[in-house]
């Protein structure tokens, strides 16, 4: 018999824990408000590409883009209130004559980054101005609020918005419903009755193998009594039991992915996403995927040439991703979003970077009916600290993806959100 001694089984332990890691779940999950009327879409549509699946076979891939991604380089301001945009950034404006048009959209009043030239040529949708109605400068309270859901910190949850999705969404008996491509449980998926775990994205999620099979064998003995509950135990065991066998089910679904396909680039997005495609082209229960974009998105110094190169990176790995679902036949049933905790200042500082601001801009794609919608903020009436004034707030887009692509009523999952019309049929 192949003995283990206490060293190994430590050091496979970690490295099995850094493959799957089960996240916690906690508390009830909201019901909140009532049934509301929908906002309508301001702003150009174009012909949407792609009918949606049904919607027990939709999949939803969150970009969390940590760090506040400047909205305002992404969608510029063109015209009289370009004038404005170029006075309040002379060091950080995106000039005018390279930015993408988007009278396709139905305005010439905005244009594009250039480095999102593939995201441009294949349609997308985009809301403006989002942001919440009381901003705080703060990553950590702002990533807690976006995370959880509660805007203005009226709302505490012990769960997470995608959390709460999967929990009315999911499947009880899947081995997960949510998944975060990162390197530990996202607080965005804090669910209450359904399993959601983390996955490095360069891993295969299955459980340590060994070429020795002794060994092996004695490995998957010891997980496998590690995962059974044992008689009356304190709850934390029996907590780190379940996590122990919740990540043994995954690792058995991650064993028999669909391989990679796509072209994607050589950076974390793309490796995240090449993964995720794989995942979502599996009926395996998995419905929301989080992917923490690792980018630094908090350009204080030397803004436009390093937003311009995170920028490129994510045109690159998206247009990959959505080449890859269209190759696997499930472009209909994937809808790739983003957040970020907020966006940047409007006047640049003297590093000729971007600080901490408020309003931003999101980004979808996939099955959705391209155009601008929300209402683009006024530059000429920004708030006290020199910030974006939201005009579609946090709630109301995480109630547009739960009535808008789930089916799920906005109440059930986040408070107060009001959803806006035509973004998809």
């Amino acid at each position: 018999m192949k003995v283990i001694d206490r060293r190994q089984f430590l050091q496979m332990g970690l490295a099995a824990g850094a493959g799957v890691v089960a996240a916690t779940t906690l508390g009830p999950g909201l019901a909140l408000g009532a049934d509301r009327a929908p906002r309508t879409g301001i702003g150009g549509r174009m012909q949407r590409r792609i009918t949606a699946a049904p919607l027990a076979k939709r999949r939803m891939v969150v970009l969390d883009m940590g760090g506040g991604n400047d909205g305002l380089s992404c969608l510029p301001p063109k015209g009289a209130a370009g004038t404005t945009y170029r006075a309040l950034r002379p060091a950080t404006a995106i000039p005018e004559s390279s930015m993408l048009d988007l009278s396709a959209y139905g305005t010439t009043s905005v244009g594009m980054h250039p480095s999102l030239s593939r995201i441009h040529a294949r349609g997308f949708a985009a809301m403006q101005g989002i942001g919440v109605k009381k901003p705080d400068l703060s990553h950590f309270e702002m990533m807690r609020r976006w995370w959880s859901g509660d805007q203005d910190s009226l709302h505490q949850s012990s769960t997470g918005f995608l959390g709460r999705l999967c929990d009315v969404i999911g499947d009880t008996t899947a081995p997960a419903v949510g998944l975060s491509l990162g390197y530990g449980p996202s607080p965005a998926l804090n669910a209450a009755r359904v399993v959601t775990l983390s996955m490095d994205p360069y891993s295969d999620g299955s459980f340590p193998t060994f070429d020795d099979i002794g060994m092996h064998r004695a490995w998957a003995a010891a997980w496998k009594v590690m995962a059974e509950r044992q008689g009356n135990e304190s709850v934390p065991f029996c907590s780190a039991r379940d996590g122990a066998a919740y990540a043994r089910r995954f690792s058995d679904l991650a064993g028999n992915l669909p391989n990679p396909g796509g072209n994607y680039p050589d950076s974390d997005l793309g490796y995240q996403l090449m993964l995720a495609a794989r995942i979502c082209a599996q009926d395996n229960g998995i419905r929301v995927v989080h992917v923490p974009v690792f980018h630094d998105f908090d350009t204080h110094e030397d803004h436009l040439t390093r937003h311009a190169a995170v920028l490129s990176d994510i045109d690159a790995a998206i247009d990959a991703f959505m080449l890859d679902l269209e190759a696997r036949g499930i472009d209909d049933r994937v809808l790739l979003v983003s957040t970020s905790e907020f966006g940047r200042r409007v006047p640049d500082n003297e590093s000729n970077g971007l600080d901490h601001g408020a309003g931003s801009f999101v980004l979808m794609l996939g099955p959705v009916n391209p155009g601008l919608y929300g209402e683009y903020p006024d530059l000429a009436n920004l708030d006290g600290d020199d910030n974006l004034v939201a005009t579609v707030h946090m709630d109301d887009y995480y109630a547009t993806l739960a009535e808008g692509w789930f089916g799920v009523p906005a109440a059930d999952v986040i408070p107060g959100g009001v959803p806006l019309a035509g973004i998809f049929d």
